[in-house]
């Protein structure tokens, strides 16, 4: 495919979307022109090859997924549909690339269509929206910059980001647990984590009679839930290895300090040298740039340790998740803020709340099939 071909698939996209959110938040409207402008200017800079080394080489590996889709389908490999299709990402893509639209462009399409709908379903919540509240929520729940620059790469971490949100939102069990079964299949340790922070801070709050959350029980859910991060890490790696000696990971100041960074977006700063690939002034910039990356955690963090009255069920649960989730990442190289892109949205959610941009929910943890309107059962606080 020509360069040219493949940029006017691209309006050709934006075109269309545009015509079908006509009637919708102005919002959704500018995503669509700035992905179609971001995406031709990394096509137009690095070329149709060469793009997909942009920032990660992943989208190599996904457009080839979605170029040879079609010879799995008589093929039944579990193990690659299991591990290595990423399927709830790469099959929507493969439909869109049957009727002519370059793989990698397909992927893309499928990216921004994700952040669409995370979109209208973050503004949904925002009541009255006006303006410069719709702004501010965009830019809290990583709808913003972060989305945009991901729905402009071949990558699944807007999906990550719509359904992780979506897991935390929804109070109906049936629907979370096919949630977490496309999580599984996109990125399992994230999958594992909100699945047990739910079953956690459920099962912990059926217990109790005060719906009241202190700074003491925000604590115990940091602590407890980076514990059970680690536990679920050196479990599966004693079960990898067939080791009999499975908790043999040390602790220390060092990992300690590596999880904390998590919670105000500068993990960065503690990694590896040999286990990054852009240089510490390259990170810094792109931190400029997505400025979300830093801000969106560290204004959680700072609102559940200051404002821990206002925490509710799904709050903790929000809290008690992450916690795992980088109790479990901080052991491996692959700490990075990309790893957490997915819990932005749901942490921004609960900025709003406790701010006051969105009701409160319930106090009550409900797990039976709502029937709320939607801009009611996606409010957390």
């Amino acid at each position: 495919m020509s360069l040219n071909l493949y940029v006017a698939q691209i309006i050709g996209i934006a075109a269309v979307l545009l015509i079908l959110l006509r009637h919708q938040s102005w919002v959704l409207q500018a995503q669509v022109i700035v992905w179609s402008i971001g995406t031709a200017a990394i096509a137009l800079r690095f070329g149709l090859v060469e793009q997909l080394n942009f920032y990660s080489n992943d989208q190599r590996q996904y457009t080839n997924i979605v170029r040879t889709f079609s010879d799995y389908f008589s093929i039944p490999d579990v193990d690659w549909w299991m591990s290595l299709s990423r399927f709830p990402y790469t099959l929507p893509a493969f439909v869109i690339h049957s009727v002519g639209i370059e793989p990698a462009l397909a992927l893309k399409t499928v990216s921004l269509m994700c952040l669409l709908l995370l979109t209208h379903y973050v503004l949904s919540a925002i009541q009255p929206l006006g303006r410069m509240r719709a702004v501010v929520a965009i830019l809290f729940t990583g709808c913003g910059m972060i989305g945009l620059f991901f729905s402009a790469l071949a990558l699944r971490e807007t999906m990550m980001m719509l359904l992780a949100t979506r897991f935390v939102q929804t109070n109906s069990s049936p629907y979370r647990f096919f949630i977490a079964t496309l999580l599984f299949l996109l990125r399992p340790h994230l999958a594992v984590s909100l699945v047990m922070g739910a079953l956690l801070v459920w099962g912990f709050q059926s217990l109790r009679r005060s719906r009241r959350e202190t700074l003491m029980l925000v604590v115990i859910a940091v602590v407890g839930g980076s514990l059970a991060g680690w536990l679920l890490y050196s479990v599966g790696v004693g079960f990898t290895l067939g080791s009999q000696s499975f908790l043999s990971h040390s602790w220390g100041i060092q990992p300690v300090i590596r999880i904390t960074s998590n919670f105000f977006g500068l993990q960065f700063l503690t990694v590896g040298s040999d286990t990054v690939e852009f240089s510490l002034q390259s990170l810094l910039l792109l931190r400029l740039i997505l400025v979300e990356t830093i801000l969106i955690p560290s204004v959680f963090t700072l609102l559940i340790v200051t404002r821990p009255h206002r925490m509710h069920y799904k709050s903790m649960l929000i809290t008690t998740s992450f916690s795992i989730y980088v109790g479990l990442v901080t052991n491996t190289d692959f700490n990075s803020f990309r790893q957490n892109i997915p819990f932005m949205p749901v942490m921004g959610l609960v900025i709003l709340a406790m701010t006051g941009s969105t009701p409160k929910e319930s106090t009550r943890p409900r797990i039976e099939n709502s029937r709320l309107p939607v801009a009611k059962r996606i409010e957390v606080s």
